[in-house]
């Protein structure tokens, strides 16, 4: 890691941001923000405002901010946010969770607890009774069970210990998907689906995490004060998301739909870093397609678990 954001993490992690007087701070609505500039200008990353957007340059890596965006743009990919970034009195201020969830575990992986991956616990969405989506010729348990399956083989080639919530057309309760995940003591959760519209022209990817508290999740809803088991990894959650969302599209090369939250029931009460991934749209017949043939499904296990060896290298290198 470059020395200059080794200080900025340094800076960062040792006060809180109300400790810190180089960043403005201020309440909008009864939330913490905080400048976006100030943020990203502490330590000399190289940053330009103009027209109501925010860029800025670490080594390689280059980041868009757009006001009033409930998302940003990092190196192309999509990142989604808590709240909209806000504008006011020439300056943009994004909250103060966001901060802390999101933009941070992304930019200083550091600042994310460590953790060794051993035990992957892998969730192949519905089954028996439940089809889960439905498309033209196939159904969403049978594909997540086919590719939950290369995922398995793969993970274990790389040597991980894998834990399947089925192994076969059978339904799992929502509720006990948690349960066994705990009873497993895995140290990561992946939960695959895949997705479906009234809109049949949606297609891509998007991976989801648990919903910090306090925020409202991606696809709408008011923003919820409890906190679950599931939140106390949502740094880790993120990150994992991230790892995984990049792999999946740099093998697959479908359409980003980003990383996103959301209050999935088996994510709430997980013991360990968990995601749910929509691999696709089964109600696209093109993807619904490529869903149902083996080379693609190898390109979609293959990226869920490079996501998952980036994303457990990444930790193992923090100083």
């Amino acid at each position: 890691m470059p020395r200059v954001l080794l200080t900025l993490l340094a800076v960062l992690t040792a006060v809180s941001l109300s400790a810190a007087p180089a960043i403005r701070q201020k309440k909008l609505n009864s939330r913490s923000y905080c400048h976006l500039y100030d943020l990203l200008t502490l330590n000399r990353i190289r940053t330009t405002q103009a027209n109501g957007k925010t860029t800025a340059a670490i080594g390689k890596t280059r980041l868009l901010f757009e006001d009033k965006q409930r998302r940003f743009s990092y190196n192309g990919r999509r990142v989604e946010l808590c709240f909209p970034l806000v504008s006011g009195g020439g300056a943009t201020w994004m909250s103060v969770l966001d901060w802390q969830k999101t933009l941070r575990p992304l930019l200083y992986p550091a600042t994310v607890p460590g953790h060794r991956v051993r035990t992957v616990f892998l969730d192949m969405g519905h089954g028996g009774k439940d089809p889960g989506a439905i498309g033209r010729f196939s159904k969403e348990k049978h594909l997540t069970l086919a590719i939950g399956w290369q995922v398995a083989v793969m993970l274990q080639r790389y040597g991980y210990k894998v834990v399947m919530s089925r192994r076969r057309d059978v339904q799992i309760p929502l509720k006990q998907v948690g349960v066994l995940q705990n009873r497993s003591k895995s140290d990561l959760f992946v939960s695959i689906h895949i997705n479906s519209a009234a809109n049949r022209k949606l297609t891509g990817i998007e991976t989801y995490c648990l919903t910090p508290a306090g925020a409202p999740s991606s696809n709408g809803g008011k923003a919820e004060s409890k906190s679950y088991p599931g939140n106390r990894f949502d740094s880790n959650n993120f990150l994992l998301a991230w790892h995984i969302q990049q792999s999946l599209l740099y093998h697959t090369r479908a359409n980003d739909r980003g990383v996103k939250r959301a209050r999935f029931a088996v994510l709430k009460d997980l013991n360990a870093p968990g995601v749910l991934v929509e691999v696709g749209f089964i109600s696209n017949s093109l993807e619904e397609r490529r869903l149902n043939q083996r080379v693609y499904q190898d390109k979609l296990a293959r990226g869920i678990v490079t996501g998952i060896v980036s994303y457990s290298r990444t930790l193992k290198r923090k100083p």
